[in-house]
This record gives structure tokens, C-alpha cells and sequence, in this order.
């Protein structure tokens, strides 16, 4: 009787064991794939629960420069969402009176460069934004040109734009987090790598980084942009705060966003040269 049960308990054991082992290889094949796949929901949710039309934002800009000293600045930013990942965007600067009516458009389009124009009043001309000049520093930010671009951009990436990576799992202040790899595929991508940190409850993006390199792990990021003080507009979780920071400069912006409204019927003639050239809505 004895011998029986103990031959029992050893089955047992033997059961649990085979359990444990099939769930472990089940949990690293679900891992193997799970950086495309979060990827993947993140992209379902902006379609689905979270999507929007149109948005308008009011933002306060604080520019730190690399000597230190501080500027602010005050815009109002709008945007369409179009079939296809197309999307509209047009912003003005209404503070201080020496930007007032400095204005910005862009239409972006998934996979190839954004179409953009800036305008400045004191030259009284719309300025396209070309080849040349997406490397440039927008309006004294720590964004260049294409960084707006690009960040508009990769949401809509997939596999065939840039190799993800799951590299682990975070804490940002106090959020868990899933850190993410992409390694873009297009020439016209400034960064060899970029690493996101996606909330696990929200797959909002705490941080990402940018790197020159790609096959250097212990490259320093050029590029950080921090984003915090998420709040629910709606259903729609939105970073109030958002810092970009270049460590090797030692400079840093800070956008405080004021005001944030979904769907109001913005008009598709908001978003034309002629309304930037006018430096308000």
C-alpha cells in the first residue's frame, strides 16, 4: 500500500512537471512573438476603442537651451485622421508677439516623407520643407522636421518597416512597462534603432529612444522623448506632458499640453496653405 501510494506521488510529479514544462515552452514561444503582436493591439486599439477624427490641442512649449535660460512659447496644434494612415496636421503660434502667426502644415502619408510647409510672417511667404531641410530643428525645439514625421509615422508601422524585439519588461515611474525594439528598414530613417517603453495596462509610449547606431548596444541614445501625466479624454488616454531630450547637447523642450478636443467637425480647408498663410484658424 505504501509503495502504491508513493508510486502515485511520483506520477503526480511527474504530470506537474510535464504541465510546467509545456506552459514554459508555450510562454517562450507566446514571448518570441509578442513584441509584433502588442505592436499589433496597439494599432487595433487607435483603430477601434481610441479612434478619432479630428483633435485640437493647446500646448504651452518651454525651450531649454544647452547654456541654460528659458523660452516659452504658446500654440494651438489641429489634426485630421484620414482612410489609410493618412493624416492632416496645421499648428499656430499665437505666444509671444514675436512668433505670433508663425504657422506649420503637414499632410503625412504612411511609407514615404510627410509633405511640409512652414510660414513666417516676418517673411510673409510659405516655406516647403524639403530633402535638404527635415534635418533642421523645428522652429528652435528639440524635434527636427523629420522627427515629426517619423513619430506621426510609426504606429502605422509593420514588420516589413522595422524588425521588433521584445528586450523585457520596466518600471517608469511607476507604470509597468513593455520594452520594444524596432530596427527600421527604410534608407530615409535618420535612426539606426528605436526603443519604446509601451504601458502594459495601455500601451501608451512612457518613453522612446533614438539611436544613431544599430549594432552598438552600448550606443547613447541622441534622441529621448519622456512622456507622462496621461489622462483619459474620453476613452482616450493622452500624455499631458511630453520632454525631448538631446543628452549630448544638454538641451531639452517641455510641451505642457493645456487643452485636448476630440472631434469637433474640423473642416478640410482649415488644413491649406491659404489657412497658414492667414496664421490662425
Amino acid at each position: 500500500m505504501v509503495a502504491r501510494t508513493g508510486h502515485g506521488r511520483r506520477l503526480v510529479w511527474l504530470s506537474l512537471l510535464v504541465v510546467f514544462a509545456g506552459a514554459t515552452a508555450e510562454a517562450r514561444a507566446a514571448e518570441a512573438q509578442s513584441a509584433r503582436e502588442i505592436l499589433d493591439r496597439r494599432k487595433l486599439l487607435d483603430e477601434t476603442e481610441r479612434h478619432w477624427d479630428d483633435r485640437e490641442q493647446a500646448i504651452t512649449l518651454h525651450l531649454f537651451g544647452s547654456r541654460g535660460g528659458e523660452r516659452t512659447r504658446e500654440l494651438v496644434v489641429y489634426e485630421r485622421q484620414l482612410e489609410g494612415d493618412e493624416r492632416q496636421s496645421i499648428l499656430f503660434f499665437e505666444r509671444p508677439a514675436e512668433v505670433r502667426g508663425t504657422g506649420f502644415l503637414a499632410f503625412s502619408h504612411p511609407k514615404v516623407p510627410a509633405d511640409q510647409w512652414l510660414f513666417l510672417p516676418a517673411l510673409k511667404r510659405v516655406r516647403r520643407i524639403t530633402a535638404e531641410t527635415r534635418k533642421e530643428s523645428f522652429v528652435g525645439t528639440d524635434l527636427s522636421y523629420h522627427d515629426l514625421d517619423l513619430l506621426q509615422d510609426m504606429p502605422s508601422w509593420t514588420e516589413d518597416d522595422a524588425a521588433s524585439k521584445l528586450l523585457g519588461e520596466a518600471d517608469v515611474d511607476g507604470a509597468a512597462t513593455h520594452v520594444i525594439e524596432l530596427r527600421p528598414k527604410d534608407a530615409d530613417v535618420d535612426y539606426g534603432r528605436i526603443q519604446l517603453w509601451l504601458g502594459k495596462d495601455d500601451l501608451i509610449s512612457r518613453r522612446t529612444y533614438f539611436f544613431e547606431g544599430a549594432d552598438d548596444p552600448a550606443d547613447d541614445p541622441v534622441k529621448q522623448v519622456l512622456q507622462s501625466d496621461i489622462k483619459l479624454v474620453g476613452p482616450i488616454p493622452v500624455p499631458h506632458r511630453v520632454e525631448v531630450l538631446r543628452p549630448r547637447r544638454g538641451s531639452r523642450t517641455v510641451m505642457d499640453v493645456e487643452r485636448v478636443r476630440f472631434d469637433q467637425g474640423l473642416e478640410e480647408d482649415l488644413f491649406t496653405q491659404r489657412a497658414l498663410e492667414r496664421g490662425e484658424r
